[in-house]
């Protein structure tokens, strides 16, 4: 009796430990699904919207569009490296520029993630950006949001993984529609982004061009039927030979009329 007593316990206990088994493996299945489903879709460097319609998670208030870091220098609690950041719009330090994160060490910038080069993702909790370098570098921040933090906060981790800098960063903005939206500056100009021509300068570009063509091929022509290297060999010679005398005694017929002198009109 007392064995068939404890048989009946244990059967009873390891059926009590299977069932809670299988709803922690439910639930956690419920949960990984719910988190694989839940994404939030950048559009760009400064904001992602969340795919359950919950709103706008737009981070664009928080960096400095003038060039430098918003988070400048600060100390990782992991590495005891030093580390600058802003959000949004690229950052200059040093060696570092058109920036998202920079590492200084030993008087050395190192780029560690480029703000072209983003991707969002969301984390089950919150969203995270991931900022990377063409050489293999990157910086993954997640932005945990806090209603009640008006002032972002950044906690600066370090390289737990070589080449790849973690940050977290409390602020309100992180939560759906708290932040407005704020348009970046416009972009420098490229040399490709250089004015073009006015019609004036085209003009001016055809005419000597034509006449430049037209004195080549002229010259040819005429060296072609005389076989000379003569003056004569230009076309026309007689008529442009005759410009500078015309334009002199134009030039003493206008000064004349200036200086009240009569000017002999026979004579020009």
């Amino acid at each position: 009796m007392v064995l068939h007593s404890n048989m009946a316990r244990l059967k009873a206990y390891l059926s009590i430990n299977s069932l809670a088994c299988v709803v922690v493996i439910l639930l956690s299945q419920r949960r990984l699904q719910g988190a694989a489903v839940m994404t939030c879709d950048g559009d760009g460097p400064c904001r992602c919207m969340m795919n359950d319609g919950s709103g706008v998670v737009d981070i664009s208030t928080l960096g400095f569009q003038n060039g430098s870091a918003r988070f400048p220098d600060v100390a990782a609690s992991f590495d005891g490296q030093l580390y600058s950041y802003n959000p949004c719009y690229p950052m200059s330090e040093g060696r570092c520029t058109n920036a998202a994160a920079c590492k200084i060490a030993d008087d050395t910038q190192t780029v560690m993630g480029e703000q072209t080069q983003f991707t969002w993702y969301f984390t089950g909790y919150y969203p995270l950006v991931t900022y990377s370098t063409s050489d293999g570098r990157k910086t993954e921040v997640m932005f945990i949001c806090d209603e009640n933090i008006t002032s972002p906060l950044l906690d600066v981790i370090g390289e737990v993984t070589p080449g790849t800098l973690s940050l977290n960063l409390w602020t309100m903005c992180a939560c759906p529609n708290k932040c407005p939206a704020v348009m970046p500056p416009a972009p420098h100009r490229h040399d490709t982004d250089a004015p073009t021509l006015t019609t004036g300068y085209i003009v001016l570009i055809v005419f000597f061009s034509l006449f430049f063509v037209y004195f080549v091929f002229g010259s040819v022509i005429n060296y072609c039927r005389r076989g000379t290297l003569s003056k004569e060999i230009l076309p026309n010679y007689s008529l442009w030979s005759s410009i500078p005398s015309y334009a002199m005694d134009g030039c003493r017929c206008v000064f004349g009329c200036v200086g009240n002198k009569k000017a002999n009109y026979d004579a020009i």
